[in-house]
């Protein structure tokens, strides 16, 4: 009912991804008062990842909350690990789950090869991009029906020039292009999620190409420019 009488009063609504807009639609919204805009990142702030001389390092940036799913980062890495010793995997965020995943590294003996950094500074995590291979997520959508927009993490890391690994979930469609920019996979499928990731590290030309094009999608669709003229003319044209 909340929702009913948001609708009715506003001009209109602006949604952060398609997935949100077919949401919010489904919810009752009138189509024609929902406007798609994608929020951006400043691509000139994030440098270009040198992928052939990086470390075996995959990085996760995140709340540790339940609907990113952090323990199943942590289970498909343990699958890399078997097969690539050498891999290590920096997770950086706080939150509920934090502790949870800290006795699931404990347990499995991945304390020297999982670093979790906790919450860190904007600067603080593009540098730790910066000597990084892969990115990964894995956001799902819990019973609470929280889900994703479009993780703004996932697009640091585009344009850091990072190829992305994460789940086929919200907005994160529209950031990740599979088998272009990154790869895709259904939400739990660790198996999955763990050889793209091998794929990636053992791969530096394909983690270079798909880096590349992965900060070029970023410039194009996800600048902060574009994000910011997009709002401004749906104001204007709601404007009194």
């Amino acid at each position: 009912q909340r929702y009913e009488k948001m609708f009715a009063y506003c001009s209109a609504i602006v949604a952060a991804s398609r997935h949100m807009v077919d949401q919010l639609v489904k919810l009752g919204a009138p189509r024609g008062k929902v406007f798609c805009n994608a929020y951006g990142v400043d691509v000139a702030k994030f440098k270009q990842t040198s992928l052939l001389t990086c470390p075996l390092q995959v990085i996760a940036v995140g709340r540790f909350a339940e609907k990113k799913a952090p323990y199943l980062t942590i289970l498909a890495f343990k699958k890399v690990l078997e097969a690539l010793p050498g891999a290590r995997l920096v997770m950086i965020g706080d939150g509920s789950l934090h502790g949870v995943c800290d006795q699931i590294i404990k347990s499995l003996h991945m304390e020297h090869a999982v670093d979790l950094r906790g919450a860190l500074k904007h600067d603080e995590i593009a540098s730790l991009m910066q000597g990084s291979r892969v990115f990964v997520q894995h956001s799902l959508v819990p019973k609470s029906g929280d889900s994703e927009g479009t993780p703004v993490a996932i697009l640091e890391a585009g344009a850091s020039g990072l190829p992305g690994v994460s789940t086929k979930d919200a907005g994160i469609v529209d950031a990740v292009i599979h088998d272009k920019t990154g790869f895709l996979v259904d939400e739990g499928d660790i198996d999955g999620m763990a050889g793209y990731m091998y794929r990636l590290l053992t791969n530096p030309e394909l983690a270079v190409a798909m880096g590349k094009r992965a900060r070029e999608h970023i410039r194009e669709d996800f600048n902060m420019e574009t994000s910011i003229k997009n709002l401004r003319a749906i104001l204007d044209q709601y404007s009194v």
